[in-house]
């Protein structure tokens, strides 16, 4: 389509875009509302194989897109007009580039002769994200381009952001008029519907089948005793199916913090039973077998370092270099889905057992010393709440305490888990959990400190975007007590105001401001009272349950768990 008037000419430019995703299975437009990008966001308006979703705060937006990238590993669409609304998209961008998860951005710009000339709302938007993306490209005024550019531009984009993992960012600019004439726009949206909708996006991830007995070599496969598999996060595109495949046929005992299937391997409560130096020892390794990103259990990074196994190999999904541990024998590039363990052979149960034995004798003290405690503390939310989140449900885990705490008191079922380890910051921690919920369309329980809620309040402003139950819960233990576990809590003139900083803020008066249904657990007794599968099914949309509880005594169980000996 040539000779067009300039806006008809920007919203066809932005129409062949959106039209070229769509064909490759994208569903989800996250819109930022402004101006510059009025032909973009009319573009994806005019589209109605699109999902497109509104969200007024940048920040909030970006990390609902990294939700649903997490939840499908397709990913959403980003627009956003010019200046600092690019700028706020940035967290969210680091954390889909360290964390693995696919997301496209496209930003509207100024024309480059009002850049660095004091225009309103026109920065330097080049490689604004530095080296966080997986793509980049400032695709050119539609003036000056050809649809075949602009279409094999795309088509990069789309396939850089889901077989590198990563953001992929197209810059706009645009100049004015900006809006189409209203013929034009009613003609293109009756072409697009006449469009084939794309059901699925084929896997455009390379596949590298690994046989375990050429990439490991047999002799240590076969001559461990001990052999140990660590699941730290893994990228949208792996499955843990294959990882507890494989510990079956070794008998390995499997931590993982961030879901599993069905397995007699899954070991849980290690957070409590590694602190000690003594368990640590007795549960010795020979051989670790490590996938995703690094834990966030404390424990577990200090047990890997003490035990220095002979072997440990790493099995890297991404293309980032995980080794905080400096112990790591061999680096092993897996495509996150296969394992040829065909010549592997089974293994014996007794060094299984001895783990199991040990997840037994921690889970049954830590009960014991909980039920000891009469204050409402973290742990109790723990206990209570998460054996009652049906399997078919998504769980997801807000950084700091939460991060740590849910591998601590209680054991998991079968849920996904959806949390933010790339960089293990506590912003966008609920607008994610929304992308979660918009992208699985399955019921999501979150679990969240009172900071972190705090910090993405905004995302409240969202809640109307979510057609399944999104039930939040917030631990308000009346700051950031992990700070606690730092030298500098010993000087309270200092802790507290800096680095405890407990808010004042109502978050009931906070929840209800936005309509949004509100219950508050400030006992043992009320906890006890709580079912969260009924409050789920009386609950369609979001909720919020205040969970307010002790911070001395919440510490005071941590650390008596810690120093449990099995």
């Amino acid at each position: 389509m040539t000779d067009l008037k300039p806006g008809n000419n920007s919203f066809y430019w932005s129409t062949v875009f959106f039209r070229q995703l769509q064909s490759f299975g994208v569903q989800n437009v996250i819109i930022s509302p402004g101006s510059r990008s009025t032909p973009l966001t009319l573009a994806a308006a005019a589209n109605n194989y699109l999902k497109k979703h509104v969200i007024l705060d940048e920040r909030s937006a970006a990390f609902t897109a990294l939700g649903i990238g997490k939840a499908t590993n397709i990913p959403a669409v980003l627009v956003c007009t010019s200046g600092t609304a690019v700028a706020n998209y940035y967290p969210a961008v680091i954390e889909a580039k360290q964390s693995g998860i696919p997301m496209i951005v496209a930003t509207a710009d100024r024309p480059e002769e009002l850049v660095a000339k004091g225009a309103n709302q026109a920065i330097n938007q080049q490689h604004i994200y530095g080296n966080y993306p997986v793509f980049y490209k400032d695709i050119g005024e539609p003036a000056n381009g050809s649809i075949g550019t602009l279409k094999e531009l795309t088509k990069q984009a789309f396939q850089a952001s889901r077989q590198n993992q990563g953001t992929a960012h197209l810059n706009f600019p645009f100049r004015k008029p900006l809006q189409p004439d209203p013929d034009f726009l009613q003609k293109i949206t009756s072409e697009n519907r006449k469009l084939t909708p794309q059901s699925s996006v084929s896997n455009s991830s390379k596949e590298i089948n690994i046989d375990l007995t050429d990439s490991l070599s047999q002799n240590i496969i076969q001559t461990a005793e001990r052999p140990l598999i660590i699941v730290g996060q893994l990228s949208a595109s792996s499955s843990s199916e294959p990882i507890f495949a494989l510990a079956e046929k070794l008998q390995a005992p499997v931590i993982s913090e961030y879901g599993h299937p069905e397995s007699d391997c899954d070991i849980q409560g290690f957070d409590g039973f590694l602190r000690s130096s003594e368990n640590i020892e007795e549960l010795k390794p020979d051989l670790i077998l490590r996938f995703g990103l690094q834990p966030a259990s404390k424990s577990v990074l200090q047990a890997v370092r003490q035990w220095h196994a002979n072997h440990h190999i790493y099995f890297a999904d991404t293309d980032r270099n995980i080794d905080i541990f400096n112990t790591t024998t061999k680096r092993i590039q897996w495509d996150g889905k296969t394992f040829d363990t065909s010549n592997t052979s089974q293994k014996p149960d007794q060094w299984l057992e001895k783990w199991k034995q040990a997840e037994q004798s921690f889970f049954e003290q830590a009960q014991s010393m909980a039920d000891d405690i009469e204050p409402l503390t973290d742990g109790h939310i723990y206990q209570q709440i998460l054996p009652d989140i049906p399997d078919e449900h998504t769980i997801a885990i807000s950084n700091s305490f939460p991060a740590r705490d849910q591998s601590l008191f209680a054991r998991f079922g079968r849920q996904s888990i959806v949390t933010n380890r790339g960089v293990s910051g506590i912003d966008g921690v609920t607008s994610t959990a929304i992308g979660a919920t918009i992208g699985s369309q399955k019921p999501l329980v979150l679990f969240t400190g009172d900071l972190a809620f705090l910090h993405d309040s905004n995302a409240l402003l969202n809640h109307q975007l979510v057609d399944q139950p999104l039930v939040i819960i917030v631990i308000n233990n009346s700051g950031g007590s992990i700070f606690r576990m730092l030298p500098i809590a010993d000087q309270e003139e200092y802790f507290e105001p800096y680095f405890e900083t407990p808010q004042a803020a109502d978050i009931s008066s906070l929840t209800t401001s936005h309509n949004i249904p509100y219950q508050k657990i400030d006992s043992r007794s009320k906890l006890l009272n709580f079912d969260v599968s009924d409050w789920i099914a009386q609950h369609p949309g979001c909720s919020v349950v205040e969970c307010t509880t002790n911070t001395d005594a919440s510490m005071k169980l941590r650390n008596r768990l810690w120093n449990i000996r099995i």
